[in-house]
C-alpha cells in the first residue's frame, strides 16, 4: 500500500471521528449554557478549551459570546478544528483516493460538506442548534454505518479504523482532563457538566444501567476510561486500535514489522488499563495517569506518522 493512500485512509478515520466528536460536544454544552453556572459565558469558555484554541480565538474574536463561539468551533474556516474544516479534509482525503473507497462514502461526506459551507450562524440559532448538530451527527453516523456495511474487511479498512479509535481515545482523554480541571477549580461537584460530559459522548444511558442514579466524578472517570463494553470508552478504543493495527497485512516485512510494534503498543496501553485500580483514579495521581495515556495515544500516532507519511503532518486537535 503507497503512503498516501495509507495517509487518506488513517485521517479519513481520525476526521470524521473528530468532526462527530466536536458535534456531539457543541450540542450537549448548549444546552447547558443557561445554568447558573454557566450564565456567565463560562460554558462557551469551556467548549473553547476543550476543542479550540483560546489564545486564536481572543485574538480574533475577543468575547465569549453565542455568535463568536459558534462561529469560531463550527464554520469558521481558519480554525483548523471546527466542523466545516474537518469535515472538508475528510473529504480532501475521501476525494484523493476515491477509486480505491466506496461511492457511498464520497456522497454522504461529500454531501455533508457541500450542507455546512454554506450554512452561517443565524442558520443555527434562528432555527433548531440541537436539530443542527444532531444533523452532522446523523450524517456522520450514516458515514460509519455505510462503511461497515459496504468496506472489505482489508486494509483500507482496518487504516480507517485505527484512525477513528486513535481520535476517538484521545477526544475522550482531553475530555476527561478538562472535567477533571474544572472540578478542582470548584468547592462543590458541578452536576449539570458531568451530566453534559457523559450525553456528548452518549453514554448517559449505559452510565445508568451500571451506575444508577449515583453520578460523581470518580464513577463517570472510571465509566469512561476502563468500561470495556461501552464503545466511546477508553479501554474499548484501545481495544480497537490493537485490533486494527494486527489486522493491517502488508507485502513490505519492514512495514509488516512497523505495524506489529504498533499493535504491541497498543497492546502494552490496553494492559495498563485492565491493571489500574481505584488508587490510579484518585485526585492527585488521576491527572498524571490522564496524561500517561495521552501521551502514549500521541506516540502511536507520531509513529504512524513516521511509518507510512513521514512528508507532511495532519492537524491534531
Amino acid at each position: 500500500m503507497m503512503g498516501r493512500t495509507a495517509e487518506a485512509l488513517f485521517w479519513i478515520g481520525r476526521y470524521s471521528e473528530r468532526t462527530e466528536n466536536h458535534a456531539r460536544l457543541i450540542d450537549v454544552y448548549y444546552h447547558i449554557r443557561e445554568d447558573k453556572e454557566a450564565s456567565n459565558g463560562q460554558s462557551w469558555s469551556r467548549l473553547i478549551d476543550t476543542i479550540g484554541d483560546r489564545a486564536a480565538f481572543i485574538e480574533q474574536y475577543g468575547s465569549f459570546t453565542e455568535q463568536h463561539v459558534l462561529q469560531y468551533i463550527t464554520l469558521d474556516k481558519n480554525n483548523s478544528n471546527s466542523l466545516l474544516a474537518c469535515t472538508n479534509h475528510a473529504r480532501a482525503n475521501l476525494r484523493n483516493i476515491r477509486e480505491k473507497m466506496p461511492s457511498e462514502l464520497w456522497d454522504i461526506m461529500n454531501g455533508l460538506y457541500l450542507w455546512l459551507k454554506e450554512k452561517e450562524v443565524r442558520d443555527i440559532t434562528n432555527d433548531s442548534p440541537h436539530l443542527f448538530y444532531r444533523f452532522i451527527r446523523d450524517t456522520l453516523s450514516m458515514f460509519q454505518g455505510a462503511a461497515t456495511s459496504v468496506m472489505p474487511r482489508e486494509n483500507e479498512w482496518h487504516f480507517v479504523e485505527a484512525g477513528r479509535y486513535l481520535e476517538r481515545a484521545e477526544n475522550l482523554l482531553r475530555l476527561l482532563q478538562s472535567l477533571c480541571s474544572e472540578y478542582a477549580k470548584e468547592d462543590f461537584s458541578s452536576y449539570p457538566l458531568m451530566l453534559a460530559v457523559l450525553k456528548s459522548v452518549s453514554g448517559y444511558e449505559s452510565y445508568r444501567k451500571e451506575y444508577a442514579d449515583t453520578v460523581n466524578l470518580n464513577s463517570i472517570i472510571k465509566f469512561l476510561l476502563l468500561n470495556e463494553t461501552f464503545p466511546r470508552s477508553v479501554s474499548f478504543s484501545i481495544q480497537s486500535l490493537e485490533r486494527s493495527f494486527n489486522g493491517i497485512q502488508l507485502d513490505d516485512p519492514e512495514l509488516n514489522h512497523a505495524v506489529h510494534k504498533l499493535a504491541k503498543l497498543a497492546g502494552k496501553v490496553k494492559a495498563n488499563l485492565a491493571c489500574m485500580d481505584e488508587d490510579d483514579l484518585k485526585s492527585g495521581k488521576l491527572e498524571s495517569t490522564l496524561q500517561t495515556l495521552l501521551d502514549s495515544c500521541n506516540l502511536m500516532g507520531a509513529r504512524m506518522s513516521k511509518v507510512f507519511f513521514p512528508s507532511r503532518e495532519e492537524v491534531i486537535a
